[in-house]
């Protein structure tokens, strides 16, 4: 049985970016065409406050943390 896909990010999503030495968290600012978006990065020693544009493959949507 196929995976479903994976769900696609939103704007106003946080997302981590992968493939990365540190940690780094951003918000999606912008849905752009043929799977890319704009993240404003909120993270990450080379990252933060900078704005970027990545790919689908470059970004998971942060998992939610436990609540309570």
């Amino acid at each position: 049985m196929p995976t479903p896909p994976r769900p696609r990010p939103r704007a106003g999503d946080v997302v981590v970016l992968l493939g990365s030495e540190e940690y780094v968290e951003g918000e999606v600012i912008a849905v752009l065409a043929e799977g890319r978006y704009k993240v404003r990065w909120l993270t990450g020693l080379g990252y933060r406050d900078r704005v970027t544009t990545v790919t689908a493959d470059e970004i998971r949507k942060k998992l939610e943390g436990p609540r309570g």
